[in-house]
């Protein structure tokens, strides 16, 4: 459900126009396939195939196109905080479809550095997290898990120096422990994953028995 607010900003008509993806992903990060992948039974991305990533298991609303994008800028660089209500339930969808996968003990959104933070005047994956939290009455884990370095801004860069410019990018803060626990990381936009695997290798080395990653869009290569 749209509030009226957020009608000002989005008509109805680009609401109805988002959708979750519908094609063929892969079974552990929700990559979604351009094509159909075989029709293996369990297919794996190449990344997967790799074992690229740190986390254990994510999913995506959708595809970072279309509506959904434009919806998604809006929320991000256009100080539309109001947004991430009925963005929100977008996360919820898609963690009550994959709920068994999750089963977070706490939930961590993406940390911005404090600078960041300070120019935007809110970090988005934070106000995603809290909204999702109270829907799915879960554990909001705010501020464990801190960006103690101010990294170069990813969009253009190759997965490589993506994955550079995010080493040693974040940490907990000390009276938290990670140990044991089941962890949900949540973001906006799932592009390469660099952000959110640094994120999954600190929590991992820290003692997380389990984490898992919910965006609202993820970056499909066409």
């Amino acid at each position: 459900m749209v509030d009226d607010l957020s009608l000002a900003l989005v008509c109805q008509g680009c609401w109805e126009q988002v959708r979750p993806f519908s094609g063929e992903i892969c079974v552990r990060c929700g990559y979604g396939f351009p094509s159909p992948s075989l029709q293996l039974s369990k297919p794996l991305c190449g990344a997967c195939r790799r074992d690229y990533f740190q986390f254990d298991f994510a999913r995506s609303f959708s595809d970072f196109e279309g509506p959904l994008k434009d919806i998604i800028r809006q929320f991000k660089y256009h100080s539309h905080p109001s947004l991430s209500g009925p963005l929100a339930r977008l996360l919820e969808a898609v963690y009550n479809a994959g709920r068994e996968e999750f089963t977070p003990d706490l939930v961590i959104p993406v940390p911005l550095h404090r600078a960041r933070e300070r120019e935007r005047g809110y970090n988005q994956a934070c106000l995603l997290a809290q909204r999702f939290c109270k829907l799915a009455r879960l554990q909001l884990g705010h501020k464990v898990l801190i960006r103690q370095r101010a990294t170069q801004v990813q969009a253009g860069l190759s997965r490589r120096a993506r994955r550079l410019n995010m080493a040693g990018a974040f940490k907990l803060t000390q009276q938290w422990s990670a140990a044991g626990k089941a962890v949900l990381l949540i973001d906006d936009v799932f592009t390469t994953g660099a952000t959110l695997n640094e994120c999954a290798k600190l929590l991992k080395a820290n003692g997380a028995r389990r984490v898992t990653v919910l965006t609202l869009a993820r970056v499909i290569q066409r």
